[in-house]
């Protein structure tokens, strides 16, 4: 009995000075958003370093976006004026191109030559069409017609298949930020053709054979997490749209989100390339959408590893830098902050 009393004791003071189980790390937000704002041309456009020469329209527009999410809007926030430059940036690369050309950016950059010649546009969509609620007076009608510029653009590179992008090294991801972007445009406002935007999602969540119970990685560059991710964000649209879809296309999008979130719950998945680039952060940006749409347990467990994860790779200075691929710190580091600032939908859909 003694011996019994003694034990219990003793459990109780181990336990009492046990230190606390450590909580994951949580990546550093304030200096990755300052940088950004340093490195930011006076033009308002971003390369791929502070105050790069050679900046394009895919970046900047990556780099607005993460300001809008982040609550720097057009016409709000410490850094709404930032906002603003970047939109001008943006509408006047749509203006000087020709309607008859897809790329509104001059060819040779770094995010081309990954994920396509056409990601500009891609992305310059998703961003117009998030921030132009927010704008006021001319600069919103010049955003307006911009977003209508890109948009029938964006139309016009959709293949027979559903994708806009073969090029690059890999263009799936392209399509998924074309698909966004003509997604984000119709919520907007924006005059988007549904049966494109039904195509290329369906094209997206095609993506997954229930019979092998596998994703197809044509145009993934072979990697798994980027066809992953690109299915899963366009299964949630097909699920979250307001366009009638097909009952075989809403039950081959379920099955694709179902398969993808297992998938992603495996760290060879999630390590993507076997190293971190732009396109690993990109991947992480559409699934962290795709189950933020979903909410519950499974964003709330996401949420928790992905923060983790970019805690981990976050460099010294707040910034994220690729290394392989797209290298870009401020792609990265936009990407990065994109996927932090995402939250659940009001209206997440029950799992």
């Amino acid at each position: 009995m003694q011996r019994l009393v003694l034990c219990t004791t003793l459990c109780a003071l181990l336990s009492a000075h046990a230190p606390a189980a450590m909580a994951p790390a949580e990546p550093e937000m304030r200096r990755p958003l300052d940088w950004l704002i340093a490195a930011q041309n006076e033009d308002g456009s971003w390369g791929d370093g502070a105050k790069d020469p050679r900046p394009d329209v895919a970046t900047t527009a990556l780099a607005g976006l993460a300001l809008v999410r982040f609550g720097h809007s057009g016409s709000s926030g410490q850094y709404q004026e930032s906002t603003r430059r970047a939109v001008t940036y943006v509408a006047a690369a749509v203006e000087r191109t020709p309607q008859d050309e897809i790329a509104i950016n001059s060819p040779g950059t770094l995010p081309q030559r990954k994920l396509g010649r056409n990601i500009d546009t891609f992305v310059a969509a998703q961003f117009l069409a998030e921030v132009m609620p927010t704008l006021r007076g001319p600069l919103q009608a010049r955003a307006q017609k911009a977003l209508g510029s890109v948009v029938k653009r964006i139309e016009r590179a959709q293949a027979q298949d559903g994708s806009y992008s073969r090029d690059g090294w890999a263009p799936l991801l392209a399509s998924a930020f074309a698909s966004n972007g003509l997604y984000a445009a119709q919520r907007a406002g924006a005059a988007v053709d549904k049966r494109v935007l039904a195509k290329g999602q369906a094209g997206l969540v095609d993506k997954y054979d229930a019979r092998s119970k596998t994703f197809d990685t044509t145009g993934a560059a072979g990697v798994h997490l980027y066809s992953v991710a690109a299915s899963m964000m366009a299964a949630e649209q097909v699920a979250r749209s307001d366009a009638p879809a097909s009952p075989e296309l809403k039950k081959q999008a379920e099955e694709a989100r179902k398969a993808a979130a297992a998938q992603l719950s495996n760290e060879n998945v999630l390590r993507g390339f076997g190293s971190y680039g732009g396109e690993e952060h990109v991947s992480y940006m559409l699934t962290a959408e795709a189950k933020a749409a979903l909410g519950g347990d499974e964003w709330t467990d996401f949420r928790k590893s992905i923060r983790a994860r970019l805690a981990a790779i976050q460099r010294e200075n707040g910034t994220w830098r690729g290394d392989h691929c797209i290298t870009s710190t401020t792609f990265c580091t936009a990407a990065s902050l994109i996927t932090l600032a995402i939250e659940p939908h009001p209206r997440a859909r029950a799992s």
